[in-house]
C-alpha cells in the first residue's frame, strides 16, 4: 500500500461513527446544492426536471409537463435509470452501518422479514397508477416512493431493535409484522376497488403471474441438484429468484395477452428488437441464475454482510415490480 493511500485511509473517519455520518449524509447534499448554485439551468432545468422530477409530476398528471419550456414525460428513460442504481449503491454503505449500529444479524429471516416491506411498496405504486392515493401520489411514484418505503423501513428496524431490548419480539419478526399489515392493506384495498366498482376485474393476473414464478423457481430448486454448487438452493437466493422471476411473469401475462408493453427501459428494447412476448423473461431468467450463480459461488470468500446486500437487493428489485405489474393488469390500468 502506498504512503498516499494510508493517509487517506487514516483520514476518512471510522465507519459508523457521527463524523462517518455526517460526511456520507452531508456531502451528495453539498454537492448537489453547489452544482445548483454554479449552473442552476443546467442542473435543474436539463437535467434534474427533464430526467428525474419532470417525469415524477408527469406520472402523477398521468400528462406530459412542461417547466421552463422544457417538456417531460412519465416513465423510465437512460438517466433516471442509471442514477436511481447509482443512488442505490450509495446507500448501500449507510444501510449497512445502520444495521451494524442495531447489531442486526444479516440471516434468511431478516430478508424474509424484509420481504413484505418490499413488496407493501409495490402495492402501494399499483394504488397511484390505479388513482387512489389523490394529492398523495407523488410521494409514491419513483423515485420518492423508496424513500418512503425506506423510511418505514428504518423506522421498523428501530421499533424492533427496542422491541428485542424488552425481550417482546426479534427484529426480523417486528419488520416482518408492520410489512405484512401495510402489504395486506394495500392490496386488500386494490381488490375492494376492483370488486366494488365494476370495472375491469381479472383475478386471473395475479394468480398467474404468482404461480409462473412460483413453477419456475421450483423447476430452478430441481435442476441445481445436477450441479455442484451447494449455495444455489440458498433461501436468500430462492428469494431472489422469485423476486426477478415475478417480476418477469408479470411481463409475459401483460405482453402476451393484454397488449402491454414492458416499462423498463432495456427490456423494452429488447422486446422491440426481438418482437417476442416472452423476451423479458427468458432474459430476465438467464441473467437472475447467471447472477446468483455467480454470489452461490463465491458467498465462501465474499464478505458475508456484503453477500447478504447483494443477494437480497437482487430480489427486492423484481418483488415491487411483479406485485405492482399484477394488481394494475388485474385491474385494467
Amino acid at each position: 500500500m502506498s504512503t498516499g493511500t494510508r493517509r487517506i485511509g487514516t483520514a476518512l473517519p471510522e465507519t459508523g461513527s457521527r463524523e462517518w455520518w455526517a460526511l456520507y449524509l452531508l456531502s451528495p447534499l453539498v454537492l448537489v446544492s453547489a452544482t445548483l448554485l454554479a449552473f442552476p439551468t443546467l442542473v435543474y432545468d436539463q437535467f434534474v426536471w427533464q430526467y428525474l422530477w419532470g417525469p415524477v409530476v408527469a406520472d402523477a398528471a398521468s400528462q406530459p409537463v412542461t417547466h421552463e419550456g422544457i417538456r417531460a414525460v412519465q416513465g423510465y428513460n437512460a438517466v433516471n435509470t442509471v442514477t436511481y442504481l447509482v443512488a442505490v449503491a450509495y446507500s448501500l454503505p449507510g444501510l449497512r452501518a445502520y444495521l451494524d449500529a442495531l447489531d442486526v444479524s444479516f440471516d434468511t429471516s431478516l430478508a424474509y422479514g424484509l420481504a413484505p416491506m418490499i413488496v407493501a411498496g409495490g402495492a402501494m405504486r399499483a394504488l397511484e397508477d390505479i388513482g387512489l392515493l389523490g394529492d398523495y401520489a407523488v410521494w409514491f411514484i419513483t423515485p420518492t416512493i423508496y424513500v418512503v418505503v425506506t423510511g418505514v423501513t428504518v423506522l421498523a428496524l428501530g421499533v424492533g431493535a427496542l422491541a428485542r431490548e424488552r425481550s417482546v419480539a426479534s427484529i426480523p419478526s417486528t419488520v416482518g409484522f408492520v410489512g405484512s399489515i401495510w402489504a395486506v392493506s394495500a392490496i386488500g384495498w386494490a381488490l375492494r376497488h376492483g370488486l366494488s366498482t365494476g370495472t375491469t376485474f381479472r383475478l386471473w393476473v395475479p394468480i398467474a403471474t404468482t404461480g409462473i414464478a412460483l413453477g419456475v423457481t421450483a423447476l430452478y430448486f430441481w435442476g441445481t441438484n445436477v450441479v455442484d454448487v451447494p449455495h444455489l438452493r440458498h433461501p436468500l437466493i430462492l428469494l431472489a429468484v422469485f423476486g426477478q422471476l415475478w417480476d418477469a411473469a408479470q411481463n409475459l401475462i401483460g405482453v402476451t395477452f393484454l397488449g402491454f408493453s414492458p416499462k423498463m427501459v432495456i427490456t423494452n428494447i429488447v422486446y422491440e428488437a426481438t418482437g417476442f412476448s416472452g423476451s423479458t423473461f427468458v432474459l430476465k431468467l438467464l441473467v437472475t441464475v447467471g447472477i446468483v450463480w455467480y454470489l452461490a459461488d463465491a458467498k465462501e470468500e465474499m464478505n458475508h454482510t456484503w453477500w447478504w446486500l447483494m443477494t437480497f437487493f437482487i430480489g427486492a428489485i423484481g418483488l415491487p415490480m411483479g406485485v405492482r405489474g399484477s394488481l394494475r393488469m388485474m385491474l385494467g390500468v
